[in-house]
């Protein structure tokens, strides 16, 4: 079975509140990603929307069967490129963060909602409640989004799972660099998979979103690490790496846990 994966970085300034230039920039990325290649592009969190955009959250969400993501699934159908995009998801009177995992055949798989929220996002949204592998045929995928990768219960439940890559749609802003930097390179090396990691750029409403959009591998190194500037970034990784990195390195993590030791403390 083919193992291998290519994936592209879409490391993007966003109007905030402004759907249709967003989108437009979302098909221009992923018409460019055709002659590349390209497995899977990954789009920011709120990519759609922005971050900022002030109380409009609520008028700017769509449902998943919404106009906005049937638009980048057609362009996912003609592109043959599968599509992971942030948007403010509305499923009757509550909205989430959530992700939208596009195949290449334009059917949408399902979305992630973001399990754990920052700050005043608790005001807007309701958090999710699952953590849902998508199975492609290279291998299982699983999704977070910036404050997630904090909570390492997160990731751990991911490879539980059989997770041979988690794609993380982050909005992370200065001064958070060295956070992001941390939190990744460990959340890949203690469950010994790959991180694929999308940030955006530019300022919205003053505050500066950094970039640094990376692809870790299972040992905890980076494969890519983009700058601070707009920068769409294409690599190809190998997901075959997971097993062979839990079955030949020493520290095999996922292999030494102790489950009956860790349910003693499970109330905490």
């Amino acid at each position: 079975m083919m193992s291998t994966l290519t994936l592209a970085l879409a490391q993007l300034r966003v109007t905030p509140g402004d759907k249709e230039s967003n989108l437009e920039r979302a098909l221009e990325t992923i018409h460019s990603c055709i002659d590349k290649e390209v497995d899977y592009v990954l789009f920011p969190e709120q990519f759609l929307t922005g971050y900022f955009v002030d109380n409009r959250i609520r008028e700017l969400a769509e449902p998943v069967d919404g106009p906005s993501i049937h638009t980048i699934s057609q362009a996912a159908k003609k592109a043959g490129i599968g599509v992971i995009f942030g948007f403010p998801e509305r499923e009757g009177e509550r909205i989430y963060n959530s992700a939208a995992f596009i195949e290449k055949t334009g059917e949408c798989l399902g979305v992630y909602r973001k399990t754990h929220l920052f700050g005043p996002e608790v005001e807007v949204f309701t958090q999710g409640e699952a953590c849902p592998i998508f199975p492609i045929a290279q291998g299982n995928i699983g999704l977070m989004m910036t404050f997630d990768m904090a909570f390492p219960e997160v990731s751990r439940l991911y490879a539980l799972q059989g997770a041979h890559v988690v794609m993380v749609l982050n909005a992370h802003i200065v001064p958070y660099q060295p956070y992001q930097e941390i939190f990744l390179r460990a959340r890949a090396l203690e469950n010994q998979f790959f991180i694929a990691a999308v940030n955006k750029v530019g300022l919205e409403k003053n505050t500066l979103f950094f970039g640094e959009s990376t692809i870790v591998s299972p040992d905890g190194v980076h494969l890519y690490k983009a700058g601070n500037d707009e920068e769409i970034g294409v690599i190809t990784i190998d997901l075959g790496d997971v097993r062979a990195f839990r079955e030949t390195k020493p520290m095999k993590y996922m292999e030494k846990r102790r489950q009956e030791f860790y349910q003693r403390f499970s109330q905490f």
